[in-house]
């Protein structure tokens, strides 16, 4: 086992700019925003703590039942999955993939010990965090010029 590699966390990849819902947006309005958005679901947040998670299919429930019934579809509260996965921010990065792999979910949300919201890891972020540490691959640009930005750092302090 190598001792020395770096060990990576939630905290290292996760997304901390995160688009959320609150439990009393129709759902109609909510499919709106994550279609524009590009997004399968999203956390739902009642003041900053995550209470649920409303996907693309919560949503494609939701308005199904709501049409065959002739009703309207309600609010997000009353359609979002409240057992849903979380991590904290030290989750290792390893442990994340495990979820990922063993379940349909696309995106995590990462919470403090109270479930406050600190951001939200998806797939693709866990892929470009752990394959970005194989060493035998070539750097980009953009990573060369930080490594030299943070070497130029350190050697002014």
């Amino acid at each position: 086992m190598d001792t020395h590699r770096l060990v990576l966390t939630a905290e290292h990849a996760m997304q901390r700019n995160v688009f959320v819902l609150a439990p009393e947006t129709p759902v109609l309005d909510a499919v709106r925003e994550l279609m524009v958005r590009g997004y399968s679901g999203a956390p739902v947040v009642l003041g900053r703590a995550v209470i649920g998670v409303f996907s693309e299919r919560d949503a494609l429930n939701a308005i199904a039942t709501a049409r065959y019934e002739d009703e309207p579809p309600g609010t997000v509260v009353q359609h979002m999955r409240r057992d849903f996965a979380v991590v904290g921010p030290g989750t290792d990065l390893f442990e994340v993939a495990s979820l990922f792999r063993e379940s349909p979910i696309r995106r995590v949300p990462v919470v403090d010990t109270t479930r406050r919201l600190l951001g939200i890891l998806s797939r693709s972020d866990v892929l470009k965090a752990l394959s970005a540490q194989f060493p035998d691959r070539q750097r980009s640009q953009y990573e060369r010029l930080q490594a030299h930005m943070e070497q130029m750092q350190g050697a002014h302090f």
